[in-house]
């Protein structure tokens, strides 16, 4: 949206678009986020799993669409995670990128013994191949602004890759368990995908509707056990049902903030009309300066 079609509430809080991923914080989380933190350059770095699943998407696009040797691709992945700096604050993160780089684990497709990361890539890549066999093109996916009705904001978003529908890739990590066998455990892959993952790819078939009436929309997840495509063919959670249920969820929520911005005068007024919860697990990932910038702005 052009900065003179912003609503003066809109500016005034430096809240220029909703996004998919947002709608799913709790709104105390997603108004500090987007109105305080973000404007004070007050943020926590990603932890080894956020940049684990960037360069495992990194390298199925480099591999897929850019013709890239595997192998190449692979290395230039792995040097990236032994660059991350691990979270001062969270003693796990670098027992974490230690399991991700080294710890061993049996794929239950192929069934070779390799590292968790190229376990995890392998799959990710042998997942999205079966996910876009028969398309005709498969492009990098494009940033997109769609609007949901009785919301004045965008919403936008990026796809991962888009064919004649939408494809989104989802890693998973282990998580450290010092009394395992490993040190590590695994999670198994969903058995259906997840609801803030519907969100997201909601909003990209709402998108590509306008150019076509047939958009199918799979997901892809995979971790170093296996992976597993979810597709609009056969799955009621990707139908266009779900869906759309889906987009009138994230629309409410999005109205519910537009409101709250719209009435309040300043931040502290927006603020007052937000009970915070501190307890909520997307709270407890953040690093002590977030979460005592947020404690502090809540409390004055």
């Amino acid at each position: 949206m052009p900065n003179d079609m912003t609503p003066d509430w809109a500016r005034r809080f430096n809240f220029s678009a909703h996004s998919p991923g947002g709608i799913n914080r709790p709104n105390c989380k997603e108004i500090f986020e987007k109105v305080i933190a973000r404007p004070r350059k007050v943020f926590t770095p990603s932890n080894v799993a956020m940049n684990s699943g960037t360069e495992a998407e990194t390298y199925v696009r480099q591999v897929l669409l850019k013709d890239a040797d595997a192998g190449e691709a692979y290395r230039h992945a792995v040097s990236k995670i032994h660059e991350h700096t691990p979270q001062d604050f969270n003693p796990d993160d670098a027992a974490k990128r230690d399991i991700i780089l080294n710890g061993l684990y049996k794929s239950d497709i192929t069934e070779q013994e390799d590292t968790v990361f190229a376990l995890t890539l392998q799959h990710l890549l042998e997942g999205t191949r079966e996910a876009v066999k028969g398309e005709n093109k498969v492009e990098d996916g494009p940033w997109v602004s769609a609007m949901l009705e009785g919301v004045e904001l965008p919403f936008i978003g990026q796809l991962d890759f888009m064919t004649r529908g939408v494809v989104e890739l989802k890693t998973q990590w282990p998580y450290v368990k010092p009394n395992a066998k490993r040190g590590f455990q695994v999670n198994s892959l969903p058995a259906k995908p997840k609801a803030d993952h519907i969100n997201q790819v909601a909003l990209y078939w709402m998108w590509m509707r306008k150019q076509s009436d047939n958009v199918p929309v799979t997901l892809v997840y995979a971790n170093c056990k296996a992976f597993r495509v979810f597709s609009s063919v056969d799955c009621p959670e990707l139908s266009e049902a779900r869906l759309t249920q889906a987009l009138e969820s994230m629309r409410l929520v999005a109205r519910t903030r537009e409101t709250l911005m719209r009435k309040a005068d300043d931040v502290s007024d927006l603020l007052s009309m937000i009970a915070p919860d501190f307890s909520h697990w997307m709270w407890r990932s953040e690093s002590p300066a977030y979460k005592q910038l947020a404690e502090q702005m809540w409390s004055e």
